[in-house]
């Protein structure tokens, strides 16, 4: 492949040129470059209540699973029971999630009443003294709840609610069911209520009654909110509670789930989610796990969701609902239009285990038992999921059931033959590591067409003497490094008498942690002055001022990354990490949906998909990390090693690509540098062009991110710039992402 950039030292910091030149190419760019991740994290905070449209947390009544945070000696975390540690958590929980008290619902979770639901009383008030709860068992031999109502009819309304946020600014109808029994038939109201400031539920908003028998019965409903509850303004005014309750005097009910969804969901899922991913062109979206793979029997996620038991979830600190499984993944992949990926179970699973997935997913509805039991769930049509991840990171006793160098081989090979057994057009990706002896065994079971896997997630540890300058810098010129990693990969391969083996990063993402003084890698390192400002008066870092992944600092970090895997021929493939909360790039809080500044910043990139790579010659200044305390050159950022003389601007262009028939796409990478102005010129590519289109997507700060209260602070902006002699110039803030494009030329 013709080298696809070169630099030279430019002038000053605040001028660049880059020169195009057509007669140098590449091979075209994997639309899979441009793809994200997304896990069963923390519920409710991931896959549960965001990529999933469920309005209610825990909605199964389950058993919450604390978990510990350190690791077991055969993987995964053990169960916290600990009172004040768990106390902490809900805490924290409550802070996360905007409900109004954490006293509230420990009492009841102490007193038998699931997590995040607690006793209601007819006015919406504590009702302890007239709801009694205990666990039960559910339809599916999990966790339900019992719940006692004591006292005479005169009493009114009691039974358990929870406080929620529902999207009333999309729409006020909602679907729910709820499965229940009685000893006797018993009348049971759900019921939706405003909550004020303290909490406290007040006259309902909607209802409907369902009827508690002997026997478990799911029961499907329908509720309408009146005009009067849409939003106006503040978030917390759209606080609503959702109680499931009964009027009858002595009634013993046992609630095993109780669901509920707005009714503009796609097919279970958030329908702004949906539009989100589709919108960015997604390619390819990785799922279930992550950690959470490690653990994931599949099996426990098909078929009705009354049948589908609750389980602890394998790697976080949360349950799994399985609310969202194999179908519900595949149809938002659907409605997204991208490839679904599947990262099968290498941990504790088998291989027949994950060949039976594979016929679910595959098999023909007529000829196979699995296939026949999809078309039995209503979907007759093979789904032909192609990619199949064997193992997420099962070199770290961080997942359940880790193993050795060997011991991967081992799996792998026997994973991939019961899974090709099945379905020989299956893509298969081995869990790799660049950073380890771990790929040599591996690289000798694959055979060309596979796909070898690799995470790239910096964690960097910083203090209030962090140079922020450096921590940002860190992050921008590292791309390269990781491209000369993933080149020895590629040789690795080679030798091994292997040509067509194909890597791919299957998490992405930078980690920025602060480290209050005294704590962490850099914690003993000398400030300059003990207010934490360097000597010449500028700021150093706060936990405030820190750069991380829902910040600009993302979209740079990122940017550079694709554009070192577009000039090579070793990555093909990224799914970027974790869709949901967790860095890639779209959150959700209190009912609302919003997109981190590394969303607009991939949507850009995918605008390269497609095309032709061109060579690009860089003529500009330059900036390193290696900075001197005394005589010691420190190393500060773990993996980051200190940058030497890197570009402060990095560039591709492709000709015929998906976003038009020229783009060009720039990256500022030195935060100590003003803002460049910089020249391009087309090398011919731009001849007969009159004007190209500049989306601009920059911050004032590195560590600028969009909110909740401020959720387009950091978004693209477009403008025209025109051409002259062949020629454009643009400007390139700090912390910036630019593309250029350029239609019909």
């Amino acid at each position: 492949m013709a080298d696809l950039f070169t630099h030279t030292s430019g002038e000053s910091a605040d001028r660049a040129t880059v020169r195009l030149d057509p007669d140098r190419t590449g091979e075209p760019v994997p639309e899979e470059l441009f793809g994200k991740f997304g896990e069963h994290l923390y519920s409710p905070y991931n896959v549960d209540n965001v990529l999933e449209a469920q309005a209610l947390y825990n909605p199964t009544l389950a058993s919450w699973q604390f978990q510990e945070y350190d690791y077991d000696a055969d993987g995964g975390r053990g169960g916290v029971r600990d009172p004040e540690a768990i106390e902490e958590r809900v805490e924290s929980y409550v802070e996360h999630q905007g409900v109004p008290a954490a006293d509230r619902l420990l009492d009841a979770y102490r007193d038998g009443t699931a997590l995040w639901w607690f006793p209601y009383g007819e006015d919406g008030t504590d009702a302890t003294e007239t709801v009694r709860t205990s666990p039960d068992v559910g339809t599916a031999g999990d966790r339900a709840q019992r719940i006692e109502a004591l006292g005479d009819e005169t009493t009114g309304h009691r039974g358990i609610a929870q406080w929620t946020h529902l999207p009333v600014h999309r729409t006020l109808g909602f679907e729910g069911l709820v499965t229940l029994r009685a000893r006797e038939e018993t009348p049971v109201r759900v019921a939706v209520h405003p909550v004020d400031g303290s909490g406290d539920l007040g006259d309902t908003l909607a209802e409907t009654t369902v009827t508690a028998r002997r026997d478990d019965r799911t029961v499907e409903f329908d509720l309408a909110l009146p005009e009067a509850v849409r939003p106006d303004g503040d978030p917390d005014d759209r606080l609503f509670g959702v109680s499931v309750t009964t009027p009858a005097a002595d009634a013993n009910v046992v609630v095993d789930r109780a669901l509920l969804r707005p009714d503009d969901h796609v097919h279970t899922a958030d329908p702004e989610i949906v539009e989100l991913l589709r919108e960015m062109d997604l390619s390819v979206l990785r799922w279930p796990g992550g950690n959470f793979a490690s653990g994931y029997h599949w099996e426990d996620g098909i078929g009705p969701v009354t049948e589908r038991p609750t389980r602890p979830n394998p790697a976080w600190d949360a349950v799994e609902s399985n609310l969202f499984g194999t179908d519900e993944f595949v149809a938002l992949c659907e409605a997204v239009g991208c490839e679904p990926m599947i990262c099968v179970n290498a941990g504790d699973g088998t291989p027949e285990e994950a060949a039976r997935w594979v016929e679910y997913c595959n098999g023909d509805p007529e000829e196979t038992e699995m296939g026949r039991l999809r078309a039995e769930h209503g979907h007759p049509e093979p789904y032909d999921v192609r990619y199949w991840e064997i193992g997420n990171e099962i070199y770290g006793p961080w997942q359940v059931t880790w193993t050795t160098p060997g011991g991967n081989a081992d799996r792998f090979d026997r994973f991939r033959a019961a899974m090709t057994a099945v379905d020989e057009d299956l893509e298969v990706f081995a869990c790799g590591n660049r950073l380890t002896d771990w790929n040599e065994p591996v690289i000798e079971e694959l055979s060309d067409g596979d796909w070898l896997t690799d995470h790239v997630l910096v964690e960097c540890h910083a203090d209030r003497s962090t140079d922020p300058v450096e921590l940002f810098n860190a992050h921008s010129g590292f791309a390269s490094k990781l491209g000369e990693q993933y080149d020895a990969v590629a040789r690795q391969c080679r030798e091994a008498g292997l040509t067509d083996v194909r890597q791919a990063i299957t998490e992405l993402q930078l980690f920025t942690r602060f480290d209050d003084p005294g704590e962490g890698a850099e914690g003993d390192r000398p400030a300059d002055g003990e207010d934490g400002t360097s000597e010449d008066g500028g700021a150093r870092l706060t936990r405030e001022t820190l750069p991380t992944n829902k910040s600009v600092a993302e979209v740079v970090f990122d940017a550079t990354v694709f554009h070192e895997a577009l000039r090579s021929d070793a990555v093909e493939m990224v799914t970027h990490s974790g869709v949901g909360n967790h860095g890639g790039g779209i959150r959700k809080s209190r009912g609302q949906v919003w997109a981190d500044p590394c969303y607009y910043g991939q949507a850009l990139e995918a605008g390269l998909a497609g095309g032709t790579p061109v060579g690009v010659d860089v003529s500009c200044d330059t900036f390193s990390t290696a900075t001197t305390w005394g005589t010691d050159t420190t190393q500060w950022f773990g993996e980051l090693e200190p940058v030497e003389a890197a570009p402060a601007v990095d560039a591709v262009a492709v000709t015929d690509a998906d976003g038009g028939d020229l783009v060009v796409a720039l990256v500022h990478c030195d935060a100590g540098a003003p803002e460049i102005e910089v020249t391009v010129d087309g090398g011919g590519l731009l001849a007969g062009v009159d004007a190209v289109t500049v989306d601009t997507l920059a911050a004032e700060a590195m560590h600028a991110e969009n909110t909740i209260d401020d959720p387009e602070r950091v978004t693209p902006e477009t403008t025209t710039e025109p051409v002259e002699d062949g020629a454009v110039t643009v400007s390139l803030p700090p912390y910036a992402l630019v593309r250029l494009t350029v239609d019909d030329r």
